[in-house]
């Protein structure tokens, strides 16, 4: 067996998660150069990402408990912790609508304060994730998704604050076999 065959869900090192505005073309590769609209929103926690490709699918039977019909109910998802607390990063957990700067001034540096009154993240927005093992690279993103939950957040003095989305979308998966990275 190819030892390609089996592989590690490494992160690429210049930078694993990215977000766009909703509709933004994934990549045709994961080598392909990003498209100006994907910003880096930071690196993922060593743990990596989870990926569940489907949601909840509903059967709905008859009185002869056949099924009828099958439909999905929830979109597939990815959760991973963000170890990255940058503006791009609050955008891209947030919303762009959500998060405010304040320039620097001479008693303090760039402010950047996030307004949760409006809970998680409303809109669509797309999202990226790659990764590598080896040569061999890996991405898995969506052109719509949505956050549709944020982990409980903990501020301690040994660990990287972590802010762990579960992202729900359409998926798609590609690996390309012997890219160099």
């Amino acid at each position: 067996m190819a030892s390609n065959n089996v592989n590690l869900g490494g992160g690429r090192g210049t930078g694993m998660f990215y977000h766009a505005p909703a509709g933004t073309a994934l990549p045709d590769s994961p080598g392909a150069t990003l498209d100006a609209a994907w910003k880096d929103a930071g690196y993922i926690s060593v743990d990596g990402i989870t990926w569940t490709p489907f949601g909840s699918i509903n059967v709905l039977r008859n009185w002869a408990n056949d099924a009828v019909r099958r439909f999905q109910e929830e979109r597939g998802s990815v959760s991973g912790a963000v170890i990255s607390t940058t503006e791009e990063s609050l955008k891209a957990l947030f919303g762009e609508d959500a998060v405010s700067v304040t320039a620097a001034n001479a008693t303090h540096g760039k402010l950047i304060s996030v307004d949760t009154s409006d809970g998680p993240m409303s809109g669509d927005e797309a999202f990226l994730f790659i990764g590598k093992d080896g040569e061999d690279l890996f991405m898995l993103g969506c052109s719509r998704g949505m956050i549709t939950n944020l982990a409980d957040v903990s501020f301690t003095p040994s660990d990287a604050i972590a802010w762990t989305p579960t992202i729900e979308g359409a998926w798609t998966f590609m690996k390309d076999d012997g890219q160099t990275a």
